[in-house]
């Protein structure tokens, strides 16, 4: 896999459109309706070359993550005589580079497809490690596929169309990355005190080392890459129930009630110590505390975990910290384990 960084990457597209265009391989971007309304104009601003008049556009949202979604972009690019040699861009937050990979790895038993992420949690996170997938019956990336991109382009300015809330998403996985794997860049990011400080290029950059460096040792997610599932085991039944309920939370939001569960999880099993629980709490709940309101609904949770691809017999397996950057995997964790956490979130 290729990667190109700001303004590298805008020469490196142009670069791409052109070649592509000279031998007649047919170019496809896919966007959802947010990035088609504000990514794809500042796009063709970037990138003179006219490539976009094949376009397929999705409804926005994680509950269009889906295999139906999946099954209308195969129709339609095979409606469009997409042949083999097809090339697809996704320009797109996680939604669009998880399903664009999806479609892309599978359509013709697999095309060219490239990643143009153009969220914070997309450019730091979804678009890196050849995880592609769909949800089922509104469980998250129930039917999926390993396979890199041939390139991802991370364009920084495309930040400046996010609200907020959505860079903070991206900053839910970020301080997920301190706190699996680098205690100083944890430390860094626990002196932000406001949100445009977060999209940092310094910043982004680390998030994106980390994550690839952990994903290149182990690619299929059968040891060190399962240490990024901190936060996700509660994180994910969290976001799976409130998007069924009509209250979806975005996946940091998620992700962050989850960090301060496992966080709890990995004091009561004597993993960390109490002031280290301490830091972590008070760091999310600087960022996160609107949601944080109401504790987590535990039986609905328990449901969704039910379905969770960590499962093991009457437990769970977790990633819990060991300290903070530092993290350990394959943790057995029990039904009475996860109610007890749940609980101290509220006190």
């Amino acid at each position: 896999m290729l990667s190109y960084f700001a303004d590298e990457a805008i020469e490196e597209i142009e670069r791409r459109i052109k070649a592509y265009k000279r031998a007649y391989r047919p170019i496809f971007v896919l966007c959802d309706t947010h990035t088609h309304e504000h990514c794809l104009p500042l796009l063709q601003e970037y990138v003179s070359s006219d490539f976009v008049k094949n376009t397929l556009t999705i409804p926005a949202g994680e509950e269009n993550k889906n295999i139906q979604t999946a099954i209308t972009l195969w129709q339609t690019l095979l409606d469009k005589n997409a042949n083999r040699n097809a090339v697809l861009i996704c320009l797109g937050g996680g939604v669009v580079c998880d399903i664009g990979g999806f479609v892309g790895a599978t359509f013709k038993r697999g095309i060219e497809y490239m990643l143009i992420p153009t969220s914070l949690i997309a450019q730091i996170d979804a678009c890196i490690g050849g995880k592609n997938a769909v949800n089922l019956d509104g469980i998250k990336n129930q039917v999926g596929l390993f396979r890199q991109p041939d390139t991802v382009f991370t364009i920084p300015k495309f930040l400046n169309t996010l609200p907020e809330k959505e860079i903070l998403s991206g900053f839910a996985e970020m301080l997920k990355h301190g706190l699996v794997a680098d205690k100083t860049y944890w430390e860094k990011l626990a002196t932000i005190s406001v949100v445009s400080q977060i999209t940092q290029y310094e910043l982004i950059r680390k998030s994106i080392l980390i994550k690839t460096s952990i994903c290149n040792v182990d690619f299929y997610d059968m040891g060190e890459r399962q240490k990024l599932n901190f936060g996700h085991t509660i994180g994910h039944a969290l976001e799976s129930h409130a998007m069924a309920v009509g209250r979806p939370y975005t996946h940091g939001e998620a992700v962050a009630i989850g960090m301060m569960v496992e966080a709890d999880i990995s004091f009561q099993k004597k993993l960390i110590s109490e002031d280290e629980l301490a830091s972590i709490t008070s760091v999310l709940r600087r960022f996160f505390s609107p949601v944080l309101v109401e504790k987590p609904d535990y039986t609905a949770i328990l449901f969704y975990m039910q379905k969770d691809k960590k499962k093991v017999n009457n437990s769970f397996s977790f990633t819990l910290l060991n300290k903070i950057g530092s993290a350990v995997v394959n943790q057995q964790v029990s039904v009475d384990e996860i109610r007890q956490s749940i609980e101290n979130l509220s006190n």
